[in-house]
Formats: structure tokens, sequence, C-alpha cells
């Protein structure tokens, strides 16, 4: 009898072990996956109750109502064909247009806006979501996520009543603008990607940006950036704070970032977006290939490169070997191109355009 009561409890044992492995191997499977998908961006938005087209009015000049629940800041400058300028991050909008920009408006409309969930524009979330880990994350991811940003890039094409938009986007606003230029591809004429973040795959080969940055910080910053970057990817912590908790622990990276760099960046924490930063990497995941997703871009494509960018040319080089045609060119810049540079970027433009009439002929 004893005999066979350690057997039941080995084999009890083993049961117990294999299961709680099992559930350990699904759950890193179940992150690791991204929750956005290119080409869903219309059927999740059908299934969330939403649609595509904006709403009929807006409350002020400088909002645009895209839902019935969401308004995004934005401010328009000059005048000519549309331009849509999307900011990086993810969640850090200017709060004064980049130099570039009143460059772009000598020919242009250039209509700059605040991504949901951060700046001026309306931030879904507050508190913290309720429910499971998974529940919480898909509930920010479902709100947030990228699937919201292209479907409101969407809204806003139809709000200016163009029929093809050209999309200038920067740094982590650069992958949002290729990702939309493929969901869309009819829809975008020009694209003009300026230091895109480099994941079109993930893992991406060579270090990423954290450890690009820890690599150029001072050896007395070190533990503490360590220690910084261990609470940014604790996502269990992250889903138990507010909007506005998160919002300035994010904005901290800026600060690292400047010191790594010898930028004059300052972080802004009442403009950083909190759930929206959580809400991106959700959508992304740990493991993902939007090659297939880029190669259905047809927009006349320029990538800028920031000569004394933090990040490789290689990074750059490989956003624009995804896309067909793409153009990839140096500029004699760092990271904030459209800051160091703005004529490059007007120039940049202008070659796309050009690029652009002549194939027309």
């Amino acid at each position: 009898m004893a005999t066979r009561r350690k057997r039941l409890i080995l084999w009890s044992a083993i049961v117990s072990t294999g299961l709680l492995l099992s559930l350990a191997y699904a759950f890193e499977r179940m992150t690791e996956a991204p929750m956005f998908v290119p080409g869903s961006v219309a059927e999740r938005i059908a299934a969330r109750g939403e649609t595509l087209q904006p709403q009929a009015s807006d409350p002020a000049p400088d909002r645009w109502q895209v839902t019935h629940d969401v308004t995004l800041h934005r401010v328009s400058l000059g005048s000519g064909p549309p331009v849509l300028f999307v900011h990086g991050g993810p969640g850090f909008p200017p709060l004064q247009p980049p130099a570039a920009l009143t460059s772009l408006a000598r020919d242009h409309t250039v209509h700059v806006y605040h991504q949901r969930g951060c700046g001026h524009s309306t931030r879904p979330l507050h508190a913290a979501p309720a429910g499971s880990f998974y529940a919480k994350l898909k509930a920010v991811e479902d709100q947030l996520g990228l699937a919201e940003q292209l479907a409101d890039i969407e809204r806003i094409r139809r709000r200016l009543g163009a029929d093809q938009l050209r999309l200038v986007g920067h740094s982590f606003g650069g992958l949002i603008a290729a990702l939309y230029a493929a969901e869309f591809p009819a829809r975008v004429s020009h694209l003009l990607l300026v230091a895109p973040a480099p994941l079109v795959v993930m893992p991406k080969p060579g270090p990423d940006l954290f450890a690009l940055t820890r690599e150029r910080l001072p050896g007395s910053e070190r533990k503490a950036y360590d220690d910084y970057l261990a609470r940014y990817f604790d996502f269990g912590w992250a889903l138990d704070r507010d909007d506005e908790t998160l919002g300035r622990f994010y904005a901290e990276f800026q600060t690292f970032h400047a010191r790594a760099t010898g930028t004059a960046v300052q972080p802004q924490p009442s403009a950083a977006g909190g759930f929206l930063v959580l809400a991106t990497y959700a959508s992304l995941g740990q493991r993902h290939d939007y090659r297939p997703a880029f190669a259905r871009i047809t927009a006349h494509t320029l990538v800028l490169h920031g000569a004394r960018d933090l990040s490789p040319e290689a990074d750059s080089r490989a956003v624009a070997e995804a896309i067909p045609g793409a153009q990839h060119e140096r500029v004699s810049a760092g990271h904030f191109i459209l800051e160091e540079a703005p004529e490059a970027v007007a120039a940049a433009l202008a070659k796309l355009e050009s690029m652009a009439a002549l194939s027309a002929r």
C-alpha cells in the first residue's frame, strides 16, 4: 500500500510539473506573438463596433473627432498638397512642430497630430484595467495598439478628403507610417521615413536601441539604467499603474537617450504616452516578420538616415530593403534630423515628388 501511495504521489507530481511547464510555455508563446497582424485593421475595427469613417464634425479647429469618444489634437501649417506627419516614441509627440515641417509648409499643407493615448489627444485609459494579466494587456492593446493607430490615420485621410497622402514618419512614427502604407497601399503616394525604427523583423539582428543607449552611457550611470530597464519591461508592474504614472516613467528614457547621444532633447512627461507605450509593445510582440506586408507598399519611398544617429546605418537600410523601390540617403545629422537638417527633409520630399512626376509620364 505504501509503495502504491508513493507511486501515486510521484505520478501526481510529474503530471503537475508537466502541466505547469506547459502553461509556462503557452504563456511565453502568447506574450511572444504579436497582437497586431498586418492586413487585419478593418476586421479588428469592425469587431470593436467602430468604423474607419470619422465623425461628421470636429469639436474645435485644433481637434479631429476620429471616433465618438476619441479626438486627436492637430496643428496645420502652410498651404498646398496635404502632408501628414506621424511622430515617434512610441508616445512622444512634439509640443511644437519640428523645424523641418515649417520648411515643408512652404509648398504643402502640413498636418501634425498627437496619436491617441499621448500629448493633448484623448487617452482612452486612465486607471489600471481589471482582470488577468492577459485580459488587461488585451484591453490596452485593443484601444491603443497599432490597429487603432493605423485606423486613425485612415480616418484622418478621409477627414482631409485626400485620395492619397504624403506621409512623413519619424523614428517609431516611421514604422507606423510604413505599416499604414502596407495596410492601405492605394492611399499613400509618397512615403518619407526619417530615421525609422528598424522593427520590420523582431528580434532584429544586432543590438537594439536599449543596448546601444547603454553602450554610450557613462559607466557611473549604467546601474541606474539597468534598474530602469528591468522595470521598463515588467509589464505586470505597468498594468497595475495608471496612465499618468506610466507617462512620467516612460518619459525618463528620453533622459538616458539624451545623455548617451549628447543631444539637448528634454523629456516632456506631461506629453508622453503611458498605456500607449505598453499597447505598442503588445502589438509588436517579441517575434514578428513584417517584410511580407512591407512588400505591398506601392508609394514612392525614401528613407533618411542621420550619419550621427545612435542606430547603425544598417538598421535604416534594412527598412529600405523591405520596401519595393525604396531609396536610402545619409544626412549630416543625428537621430533628430527634423530639427538638425530641416532643409534636407524638404529636399527629400521634393525628390519623391519629382520621382512621382517622372513615373507618371
